[in-house]
Protein backbone atom coordinates (compact mmCIF):
# COMPACT_ATOMS: atom_id res chain seq x y z
CA UNK A 1 0.00 0.00 0.00
CA UNK A 2 2.87 2.39 0.66
CA UNK A 3 4.10 1.76 -2.89
CA UNK A 4 0.68 2.58 -4.36
CA UNK A 5 0.45 5.64 -2.14
CA UNK A 6 3.91 6.77 -3.25
CA UNK A 7 2.96 6.63 -6.92
CA UNK A 8 -0.23 8.55 -6.19
CA UNK A 9 1.70 11.28 -4.39
CA UNK A 10 4.43 11.43 -7.01
CA UNK A 11 1.73 12.18 -9.56
CA UNK A 12 3.67 10.86 -12.57
CA UNK A 13 5.35 7.73 -13.95
CA UNK A 14 8.33 7.12 -11.67
CA UNK A 15 11.47 5.06 -11.47
CA UNK A 16 12.26 2.33 -8.98
CA UNK A 17 14.68 4.57 -7.10
CA UNK A 18 12.15 7.43 -6.87
CA UNK A 19 9.47 5.15 -5.46
CA UNK A 20 11.88 3.56 -3.00
CA UNK A 21 12.94 7.00 -1.76
CA UNK A 22 9.34 8.09 -1.13
CA UNK A 23 8.34 4.86 0.62
CA UNK A 24 11.50 4.60 2.71
CA UNK A 25 11.86 0.95 1.68
CA UNK A 26 15.00 -0.65 0.30
CA UNK A 27 15.36 -0.81 -3.47
CA UNK A 28 15.18 -4.61 -3.47
CA UNK A 29 12.07 -4.71 -1.31
CA UNK A 30 10.40 -2.00 -3.39
CA UNK A 31 11.20 -3.94 -6.56
CA UNK A 32 9.51 -7.08 -5.22
CA UNK A 33 6.35 -5.14 -4.36
CA UNK A 34 6.37 -3.42 -7.74
CA UNK A 35 6.64 -6.76 -9.54
CA UNK A 36 3.66 -8.13 -7.61
CA UNK A 37 1.59 -5.03 -8.33
CA UNK A 38 2.45 -5.22 -12.04
CA UNK A 39 1.44 -8.90 -12.12
CA UNK A 40 -1.97 -8.03 -10.62
CA UNK A 41 -2.52 -5.06 -13.00
CA UNK A 42 -2.47 -2.45 -10.24
CA UNK A 43 0.66 -1.01 -11.85
CA UNK A 44 2.24 -1.07 -15.27
CA UNK A 45 5.85 -0.65 -16.33
CA UNK A 46 6.86 1.18 -19.47
CA UNK A 47 9.05 -1.19 -21.53
CA UNK A 48 11.30 1.64 -22.71
CA UNK A 49 11.68 4.03 -19.76
CA UNK A 50 11.15 1.21 -17.20
CA UNK A 51 9.12 3.68 -15.13
CA UNK A 52 6.08 2.52 -13.19
CA UNK A 53 2.61 4.03 -13.13
CA UNK A 54 -0.89 3.24 -11.89
CA UNK A 55 -2.88 0.81 -14.05
CA UNK A 56 -6.43 -0.54 -14.42
CA UNK A 57 -6.51 -2.38 -11.09
CA UNK A 58 -5.84 0.84 -9.21
CA UNK A 59 -8.46 2.62 -11.31
CA UNK A 60 -11.11 0.00 -10.49
CA UNK A 61 -10.26 0.24 -6.80
CA UNK A 62 -10.56 4.03 -6.84
CA UNK A 63 -13.85 3.99 -8.72
CA UNK A 64 -15.27 1.40 -6.31
CA UNK A 65 -14.30 3.62 -3.37
CA UNK A 66 -15.89 6.68 -5.02
CA UNK A 67 -19.14 4.81 -5.70
CA UNK A 68 -19.44 4.00 -2.00
CA UNK A 69 -18.73 7.51 -0.78
CA UNK A 70 -21.73 9.47 0.46
CA UNK A 71 -20.91 13.14 -0.12
CA UNK A 72 -23.22 14.48 2.56
CA UNK A 73 -22.27 11.84 5.11
CA UNK A 74 -18.62 12.83 4.76
CA UNK A 75 -19.50 16.53 4.73
CA UNK A 76 -21.66 16.09 7.82
CA UNK A 77 -18.81 14.60 9.81
CA UNK A 78 -16.49 17.43 8.84
CA UNK A 79 -19.14 20.06 9.58
CA UNK A 80 -19.89 18.65 13.01
CA UNK A 81 -16.19 18.62 13.85
CA UNK A 82 -16.04 22.27 12.80
CA UNK A 83 -18.93 23.10 15.13
CA UNK A 84 -17.18 21.33 17.99
CA UNK A 85 -13.91 23.12 17.24
CA UNK A 86 -15.30 26.66 16.84
CA UNK A 87 -18.71 26.65 18.54
CA UNK A 88 -20.17 28.39 15.47
CA UNK A 89 -23.16 27.36 13.39
CA UNK A 90 -22.15 25.56 10.19
CA UNK A 91 -24.19 25.02 7.06
CA UNK A 92 -23.70 23.22 3.75
CA UNK A 93 -25.06 24.60 0.50
CA UNK A 94 -25.30 23.33 -3.06
CA UNK A 95 -26.30 25.05 -6.28
CA UNK A 96 -29.97 24.50 -7.13
CA UNK A 97 -32.06 25.92 -9.95
CA UNK A 98 -32.63 29.21 -8.15
CA UNK A 99 -29.12 29.56 -6.75
CA UNK A 100 -27.23 28.62 -3.54
CA UNK A 101 -29.48 26.48 -1.36
CA UNK A 102 -28.95 25.32 2.23
CA UNK A 103 -29.10 21.51 2.45
CA UNK A 104 -27.61 20.88 5.92
CA UNK A 105 -27.64 22.93 9.14
CA UNK A 106 -25.51 22.24 12.23
CA UNK A 107 -26.34 24.50 15.22
CA UNK A 108 -23.51 26.03 17.18
CA UNK A 109 -23.26 26.88 20.86
CA UNK A 110 -24.99 29.18 21.51
CA UNK A 111 -27.37 28.45 18.61
CA UNK A 112 -28.33 31.19 16.18
CA UNK A 113 -31.99 32.02 15.73
CA UNK A 114 -32.64 33.17 12.20
CA UNK A 115 -35.10 32.76 9.35
CA UNK A 116 -32.48 30.71 7.50
CA UNK A 117 -33.13 26.97 7.49
CA UNK A 118 -32.69 23.88 5.35
CA UNK A 119 -34.10 24.74 1.93
CA UNK A 120 -33.39 28.46 2.22
CA UNK A 121 -31.98 30.12 -0.87
CA UNK A 122 -29.04 32.46 -0.33
CA UNK A 123 -28.25 35.44 -2.51
CA UNK A 124 -25.22 35.36 -4.75
CA UNK A 125 -24.38 39.03 -4.26
CA UNK A 126 -24.75 39.46 -0.50
CA UNK A 127 -23.90 36.11 1.12
CA UNK A 128 -20.47 34.59 1.70
CA UNK A 129 -21.81 31.31 0.33
CA UNK A 130 -23.00 33.07 -2.82
CA UNK A 131 -19.64 34.77 -3.29
CA UNK A 132 -17.92 31.37 -3.31
CA UNK A 133 -20.37 30.00 -5.89
CA UNK A 134 -19.92 33.11 -8.03
CA UNK A 135 -16.14 32.68 -7.86
CA UNK A 136 -15.78 28.93 -8.46
CA UNK A 137 -18.96 27.54 -10.01
CA UNK A 138 -19.41 27.38 -13.76
CA UNK A 139 -20.38 30.76 -15.17
CA UNK A 140 -23.09 29.10 -17.25
CA UNK A 141 -24.88 28.23 -14.00
CA UNK A 142 -24.39 31.49 -12.13
CA UNK A 143 -24.71 34.07 -14.91
CA UNK A 144 -28.50 34.40 -15.04
CA UNK A 145 -29.03 34.32 -11.28
CA UNK A 146 -26.31 36.91 -10.75
CA UNK A 147 -27.70 39.20 -13.46
CA UNK A 148 -31.19 38.86 -12.00
CA UNK A 149 -30.03 39.82 -8.52
CA UNK A 150 -27.98 42.77 -9.72
CA UNK A 151 -30.92 43.97 -11.76
CA UNK A 152 -33.51 43.76 -8.97
CA UNK A 153 -31.57 44.42 -5.79
CA UNK A 154 -30.66 48.07 -5.34
CA UNK A 155 -28.12 47.08 -2.67
CA UNK A 156 -26.66 44.30 -4.78
CA UNK A 157 -26.39 46.58 -7.80
CA UNK A 158 -23.58 48.43 -6.05
CA UNK A 159 -21.64 45.27 -5.28
CA UNK A 160 -18.35 45.03 -7.18
CA UNK A 161 -18.71 41.37 -8.11
CA UNK A 162 -15.57 41.20 -10.33
CA UNK A 163 -13.47 42.40 -7.39
CA UNK A 164 -15.17 39.93 -5.05
CA UNK A 165 -14.62 37.07 -7.48
CA UNK A 166 -10.96 37.98 -7.87
CA UNK A 167 -10.40 38.14 -4.11
CA UNK A 168 -12.31 34.93 -3.32
CA UNK A 169 -10.68 33.13 -6.24
CA UNK A 170 -7.26 33.95 -4.81
CA UNK A 171 -8.05 33.29 -1.13
CA UNK A 172 -10.49 30.34 -1.46
CA UNK A 173 -12.48 32.16 1.17
CA UNK A 174 -15.35 34.64 1.39
CA UNK A 175 -16.75 36.59 4.31
CA UNK A 176 -19.52 39.13 4.88
CA UNK A 177 -20.61 41.14 7.91
CA UNK A 178 -24.31 41.99 8.32
CA UNK A 179 -24.88 42.19 4.55
CA UNK A 180 -27.33 39.28 4.54
CA UNK A 181 -28.69 39.31 8.11
CA UNK A 182 -28.00 42.29 10.41
CA UNK A 183 -25.61 41.42 13.22
CA UNK A 184 -24.40 38.14 11.76
CA UNK A 185 -20.95 37.54 10.29
CA UNK A 186 -20.57 34.72 7.79
CA UNK A 187 -17.63 33.02 6.12
CA UNK A 188 -17.51 30.34 3.45
CA UNK A 189 -15.06 28.07 1.64
CA UNK A 190 -15.30 25.79 -1.43
CA UNK A 191 -15.21 22.00 -1.58
CA UNK A 192 -14.17 20.39 -4.88
CA UNK A 193 -14.84 16.92 -6.27
CA UNK A 194 -12.69 14.44 -8.20
CA UNK A 195 -13.10 16.40 -11.45
CA UNK A 196 -12.16 19.71 -9.87
CA UNK A 197 -15.75 20.95 -9.96
CA UNK A 198 -17.31 22.83 -7.05
CA UNK A 199 -19.23 20.16 -5.14
CA UNK A 200 -20.62 22.27 -2.31
CA UNK A 201 -19.83 25.24 -0.09
CA UNK A 202 -19.26 24.92 3.64
CA UNK A 203 -20.14 28.07 5.57
CA UNK A 204 -19.91 29.28 9.14
CA UNK A 205 -22.05 31.88 10.94
CA UNK A 206 -21.02 33.94 13.95
CA UNK A 207 -23.39 36.01 16.08
CA UNK A 208 -22.28 39.14 17.99
CA UNK A 209 -21.65 36.87 21.01
CA UNK A 210 -18.53 35.61 19.22
CA UNK A 211 -15.74 38.21 19.45
CA UNK A 212 -14.26 39.40 16.17
CA UNK A 213 -10.82 38.60 17.59
CA UNK A 214 -11.59 34.90 17.13
CA UNK A 215 -12.44 35.20 13.45
CA UNK A 216 -8.89 34.54 12.23
CA UNK A 217 -8.66 31.23 14.08
CA UNK A 218 -12.16 30.26 12.93
CA UNK A 219 -11.23 31.09 9.33
CA UNK A 220 -8.23 28.76 9.52
CA UNK A 221 -10.45 26.01 10.90
CA UNK A 222 -12.97 26.52 8.08
CA UNK A 223 -10.30 26.44 5.38
CA UNK A 224 -8.82 23.31 6.94
CA UNK A 225 -12.23 21.64 6.99
CA UNK A 226 -12.85 22.52 3.33
CA UNK A 227 -9.47 21.13 2.30
CA UNK A 228 -10.02 18.00 4.39
CA UNK A 229 -13.41 17.32 2.81
CA UNK A 230 -12.03 17.99 -0.67
CA UNK A 231 -9.32 15.42 0.04
CA UNK A 232 -11.88 12.86 1.23
CA UNK A 233 -13.74 13.29 -2.06
CA UNK A 234 -10.55 12.69 -4.02
CA UNK A 235 -10.58 16.28 -5.23
CA UNK A 236 -7.97 19.01 -5.39
CA UNK A 237 -8.26 22.75 -5.02
CA UNK A 238 -7.56 24.52 -8.33
CA UNK A 239 -4.74 26.98 -8.72
CA UNK A 240 -5.47 30.47 -7.37
CA UNK A 241 -7.16 32.71 -9.92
Amino acid sequence: MSVLDALMRLGKPSSLSEIAKVTGLSVSQTHRYLASLVNTNFLRQDPISLEYDLHTGALRLGLAAMSRLDLFEAAGRVAQQLVTQTGRTVLLAVWAEQGPTVVRWYPGNPPIYTTLAIGSRLTVTRSATGHVFASFHRESFTRDVLAHELGLDSAGSHVDMPAIQQRVGADYFAEVDSTLIPGLRASAAPVFDLQGELALVISMIASPSFPVSGDTEARSALLGAARDLTGQLGGRWPRPK
